[in-house]
């Protein structure tokens, strides 16, 4: 899932949820008698509202298109989560006369997980490509608590971007690197 999909979903979630949470809140403070005792005992909508649709046989309708509507967006959001911006294959082909490059993606991201793993004090590495503003690898790290952050970074830069770069056929293809320092924790040695 993209990052705008991810600051949408978080934005209309929030807003949901504070409606709701305000809505019962009333609610209950209403039932709780915070508004008076004589409103704790009436129905919570006046007479007009609850008999409004006694005589419009068109309302029970317009409740089901309203509901249908609510599904359809519904499905839509959950049509949006599936969609991601990862890509599965990388086209290599310089010269389509030459033949066709493909590169699984799978293949260079293990790759590129093996090699980042084999650097002391990195305890756990992840990698994906995703096409944004073309082909992307974004590598997240972990270390170790006792890691040197600035060798770490600097043989990720110098050897397994270098190296990707190198298969890829490409001097500039992007890459991001996240540093998780003290994201998990060396084995502790006891003393016995």
């Amino acid at each position: 899932m993209s990052s705008r999909a991810n600051v949408v979903n978080r934005v209309v979630l929030t807003v949901l949820g504070l409606l709701l949470l305000t809505a019962g809140g009333f609610g209950l403070a209403l039932s709780a008698g915070a508004f008076g005792e004589s409103r704790a005992d009436n129905p919570v909508l006046p007479e007009q509202v609850r008999t409004f649709p006694d005589g419009r046989p068109w309302f029970w309708w317009a409740v089901a298109g309203g509901l249908v509507l609510i599904a359809v967006l519904a499905l839509l959001w959950l049509l949006a989560q599936l969609r991601t911006d990862r890509t599965t294959r990388l086209d290599l082909t310089t010269d389509a006369r030459d033949g066709y490059t493909t590169l699984h993606a799978n293949a260079l991201t293990n790759a590129v997980e093996d090699e980042a793993l084999g650097i002391p004090s990195v305890t756990s590495a992840s990698a994906n490509v995703r096409e944004h503003r073309g082909n992307h690898v974004f590598l997240r790290v972990e270390l170790a608590d006792s890691a040197d952050i600035d060798g770490v970074r600097t043989r990720l830069e110098n050897e397994v971007v270098a190296h990707l770069r190198e298969a890829v056929a490409d001097p500039r293809f992007l890459v991001t690197i996240e540093l998780r320092p003290g994201a998990s924790k060396t084995p502790q040695r006891s003393l016995t």
